[in-house]
Formats: structure tokens, sequence, C-alpha cells
């Protein structure tokens, strides 16, 4: 036995869309009987709208206020502002609070030139002074460069 159609497949039926089930109405009465049931219940409605039909002036006022909302412009909700001004408040804390104030940052030690000779207590504080940096390594010889300009402008 075939199954029964479903109420999709009946509504296309009804509608003219498909001609699915044209054998299988003709054979099962449950699917006719659905079917009849169906269009006494479109054709009740289709009464009922034509008895209680809705004046031509309703129709018109409906239009009409319809036309005027879609000529205002939308009403401006700022419901991400808060959550806006929250987000930029706690960049501005993070960025306050991560950079080193002057008083915390490390002293450099100057960097040792080639050639001139250190002592050991020298060269073990230079390396500690290295080692407790936070800034790169790449940047010790710009230093050496502004220290070696120090020094000549001072003599």
């Amino acid at each position: 036995m075939k199954q029964h159609l479903s109420n999709d497949e009946l509504l296309d039926r009804m509608y003219g869309l498909g001609e699915s089930g044209g054998s299988h109405l003709e054979e099962c009465e449950d699917c006719s009987g659905r079917l009849q049931a169906l269009e006494r219940r479109r054709s009740e409605v289709a009464e009922s709208f034509g008895r209680n039909s809705v004046s031509n002036e309703f129709l018109l006022a409906q239009r009409r206020a319809i036309y005027s909302k879609l000529g205002q412009a939308p009403a401006t909700r700022l419901h991400w502002a808060p959550a806006a001004l929250g987000v930029a408040f706690l960049l501005v804390t993070g960025v306050f609070l991560v950079r080193p104030h002057a008083q915390y940052r490390p002293v450099l030690a100057p960097v040792s030139v080639p050639g001139v000779e250190l002592s050991n207590e020298q060269l073990f504080s230079d390396l500690y002074s290295m080692e407790q940096s936070v800034e790169p390594p790449a940047a010790a010889p710009i230093h050496a460069l502004f220290e070696g300009s120090e020094g000549q402008a001072q003599q």
C-alpha cells in the first residue's frame, strides 16, 4: 500500500501547482476526503471574506499610513553607545596601567666601546643591567651612538 499524501502535497494539488498524487487520490478515500475538506474550508473563507469585505476607505487610509511611515527617517537608537564608552574607558585605563612611568624605567648602564678595557665589576654590572632591562638588545647600538656624541659635545 502506498503512503498517504502530506498536507503540502494536497495543497499543491488543490491550487494546481502539481500533479502529485493524481492516481492515489482516485484510489484512497482518506486522501480524497482530506482534499475535499480543504476545498470546503477554502470556499468558506472566500465566502466570509466576500460578506465582510473591508471598505475601500479603510484600505486607502491604511495605505496612506504605510506611505507616511516609509517617508519618515527611522528612529535612531543608541543602544550600543554605553557599551562603546565602556570599551573606550577600558582601553584608556589599560594603556595607562601598562605604560611604565618614567620613575620606574630601568636605568641602562653605559655600553662599552670596543678597544676599551673594562674591569670584572664593570663587566658584571653591564651584563646584569642588560639582563634586567626591558629594552630590546637591538637598541643598544643606538645608545652607543648618542653616548659618543655627548662625550664629543662636552669636550
